[in-house]
């Protein structure tokens, strides 16, 4: 939290994922979160017109573990501005986007997987009070 803080003031830190943590995979393909659950729903919008929220649906675990365009090849949906979604966690991936590397898993109601944050509602990389995953 303190880390989000401080980059909300902008003071260009990055922040990375707690020492030790390991990438896991729940049964329904979600990642898992790596901070205890609070109930506390993450309301974003995107800036940018159709864009892909991306899965492995042959391979969770691939797409789970580092996000990016190869590794989550199934394009499940697209978001565009004014259409909410919960960003249920995040994670530097294994690509860059737009200088951003970290990727959000989306939640929708028809659909949910993971999409650049580069393209997220947000001023800097690491969504506000969104837990690592």
């Amino acid at each position: 939290m303190l880390v989000a803080a401080v980059l909300a003031l902008g003071t260009g830190l990055t922040a990375t994922a707690p020492a030790g943590a390991t990438d896991a995979v729940s049964p329904d393909g979600r990642p898992v979160v790596r901070t205890a659950g609070d109930g506390v729903e993450r309301t974003f919008t995107t800036w940018a017109t159709n864009v892909n929220v991306r899965h492995n649906n042959a391979d969770y675990a691939r797409c789970n573990n580092s996000p990016s365009v190869a590794n989550c090849p199934n394009v499940r949906g697209r978001v565009s501005p004014g259409q909410p979604f919960e960003a249920y966690c995040q994670k530097r991936g294994s690509q860059t986007v737009g200088g951003n590397p970290y990727w959000v898993y989306v939640i929708r109601p028809s659909f949910s997987g993971w999409m650049a944050s580069y393209y997220v509602d947000y001023p800097d990389h690491v969504l506000p009070d969104t837990p690592w995953c």
